[in-house]
């Protein structure tokens, strides 16, 4: 059984995207290393610009911090604050000028999975469910592991039902 752990997002370093036009924070990715079978990240968004191509990754992608204007394979798309698009890592994908840097939530995984973002607000006492491999705070004030999480700190729960409290969002990583 996995033991939940907490990882302060405060505690790394940005890295350059895999087309160099922007930074993310890796917040977990299994294995450790090598390629991945799943990763999360936290990328800042603060110009226009085009994503990486990622052949053969399935990709869920929630806005944290306010709307951001998408264009996928052609298709414009505006998704609004704590919303999640699923789109495939092969896709043509572009953001426009945020007008400030914009904060987004990335879950991509290998093979048939689907990766799952979700926005939970959590009022009082929630438990995780048993499917969900991570917990990334976004606003508010959560507790879980007997600490107050900031925004983007992880709890790694793998499957593990973790208990959270307090007032705020948070957002649910899974594959389903």
């Amino acid at each position: 059984m996995t033991i939940p752990r907490l990882i302060r997002v405060a505690d790394l370093s940005p890295t350059p995207w895999a087309n160099g036009r922007g930074q993310t924070v890796e917040l977990a990715r299994r294995p450790s290393t090598g390629p991945f079978a799943w990763r999360l990240s936290l990328a800042t968004i603060d110009a226009a610009s085009a994503f990486s191509t990622l052949p053969g990754v399935s990709r869920a992608l929630l806005t944290v911090d306010g709307p951001l204007s998408l264009l996928i394979d052609g298709r414009p798309l505006e998704l609004p604050r704590h919303e999640t698009v699923v789109f495939s890592g092969d896709a043509a994908v572009s953001v426009a000028d945020p007008g400030s840097a914009q904060r987004d939530l990335n879950l991509m995984v290998r093979g048939a999975a689907t990766p799952s973002l979700d926005a939970v607000a959590i009022e009082g006492r929630v438990t995780t469910p048993a499917d969900v491999l991570a917990v990334v705070a976004l606003d508010g004030e959560v507790t879980a592991l007997g600490s107050r999480l900031l925004p983007g700190d992880t709890v790694i729960t793998e499957g593990t039902e973790t208990a959270l409290r307090g007032h705020g969002t948070v957002a649910f990583a899974a594959i389903r």
